[in-house]
């Protein structure tokens, strides 16, 4: 059986959505035909904001074997963290010059740089334990960095996994970058081509994505590997947790970034509640105080008494969470192509019925169109009537009915993802 090396930054028991793509490899490419080795640093597990995925764990290494895969847990030493670097990281000026000066020696995401933090274990191991390809997936893009030294070293296929891009804000039409932005850019830019030369394939979430990454490496095949949701898992819980008979309950499980238009949902909400009894309705916003403004609107824009604002919440409680939903929120990128978080083929896994607004009239549309799991909306009064709708229905039924296709929804498995990439990389000579 091949072996590939997969290195990647975020693992569990990171408690961040980026650390299920990783798994999702490690669980399932043994079933088609390679056996994974995972490269990730130690976690805690109680990582639950930038600072915490940032943070140094000195712990030795550590190989362990399952069926599926072996994993290689390495000690992480913070970046930037000593007195020095935290002098000139305190004002603006500094702190330009100090990533300025890191950039042009393509040191790129500098606290969270796998490369002095896994380069030398990995020669090593690769010299005991030979494997026949290497995949990284990012971010941190200094991943890439790492992978293609290693590959030219060893003489082995390159392969790179997109979650996102360097800097998500060249999916938006109207992007116009500063100065600072475009500095970084540039370096970005010319070092990823430089690292990216030799790649066999490319992988990423969605089509738009490889349309910025073409610019870079015209000349390596890329491959669509959505998010996705894990089948055992939801179905496993599935039948312990329905949504209740009693409130109607709306959820936001995950983040909401600053940058996101909420004015249509909050606008919406506040319609939809204008006349209700408040007594059967409860709100909750699973994640949201990862940004504390974003907790605090929520708290400020809508009833108190129905609202609930948690921080980061462990992954089963937040399913759980999910599974007691009738309505699933999820803010789309209105203007941006290609943007579709893993949360939202989680809400699909859920069979629950998912309102996006804005509408983002690009991958999410067709995401919710093609599976039938759900509405979008593009204004306030759309939002509204659409939450009308579903409260009557579940005020005259005790229930709200889901009409998700189900064997579109099930293309979107991590199972099947997995599969996808796993049967592209085996075609490599």
């Amino acid at each position: 059986m091949k072996r590939v090396l997969v290195i990647s930054y975020y693992f569990p028991p990171c408690n961040i959505v980026a650390a299920q793509r990783a798994k999702s490899f490690a669980e399932n490419f043994k079933r088609h035909g390679l056996h994974p080795v995972i490269v990730t640093r130690h976690w805690n597990g109680n990582e639950n904001s930038t600072a915490g995925y940032e943070s140094e764990n000195l712990d030795p290494p550590e190989v362990l074997e399952s069926e599926a895969y072996t994993l290689i847990k390495l000690p992480y030493k913070a970046q930037l963290d000593s007195r020095f670097h935290r002098a000139l990281l305190k004002t603006r000026p500094t702190k330009l010059v100090l990533y300025a000066f890191l950039y042009l020696f393509g040191t790129i995401n500098p606290k969270c740089n796998t490369f002095p933090a896994f380069y030398d274990y990995l020669r090593g191991y690769l010299r005991e334990d030979p494997v026949d390809n290497i995949l990284v997936t990012v971010f941190p893009m200094n991943t890439i960095k790492l992978g293609s030294r290693l590959a030219e070293e060893f003489k082995l296929p390159f392969i790179v996994d997109f979650r996102d891009l360097w800097d998500n804000s060249l999916l938006s039409a109207n992007y116009e970058p500063a100065l600072p932005e475009r500095i970084q850019n540039f370096f970005y830019e010319l070092y990823l081509r430089r690292w990216l030369r030799k790649a066999r394939l490319i992988s990423m979430v969605s089509e738009p994505l490889g349309d910025e990454i073409k610019r870079i490496a015209p000349d390596v095949p890329r491959i669509v590997v959505t998010n996705g949701y894990e089948s055992s898992l939801f179905s496993g819980a599935a039948g312990n947790t329905v949504p209740p008979k009693d409130t109607f309950e709306f959820s936001v499980i995950g983040t909401l970034e600053p940058k996101l238009d909420l004015s249509i949902m909050l606008g919406g909400l506040k319609l939809f509640l204008r006349d209700k009894d408040l007594s059967r309705i409860r709100l909750n916003f699973i994640g949201a105080d990862v940004f504390p403004e974003i907790g605090d609107i929520m708290r400020k824009e809508l009833p108190p008494e129905i609202t609930m604002v948690t921080g980061r919440i462990a992954r089963d409680e937040a399913i759980r969470r999910m599974l007691g939903s009738h309505v699933l929120f999820h803010a789309g990128w209105h203007g941006y192509r290609g943007m579709a978080s893993g949360k939202i083929y989680e809400y699909l896994g859920s069979r629950r019925n998912v309102l996006i607004a804005p509408n983002d009239h690009d991958v999410m549309e067709r995401l919710i169109t093609e599976t039938n799991a759900g509405r979008l909306a593009d204004t306030p009064e759309q939002f509204a009537a659409i939450m009308n709708d579903w409260f009557e229905e579940w005020k005259a039924n005790g229930t709200l009915q889901y009409k998700g296709a189900g064997p579109e929804i099930e293309k979107y498995t991590r199972e099947n993802q997995a599969a996808k990439l796993a049967q592209e990389i085996l075609s490599l000579q």
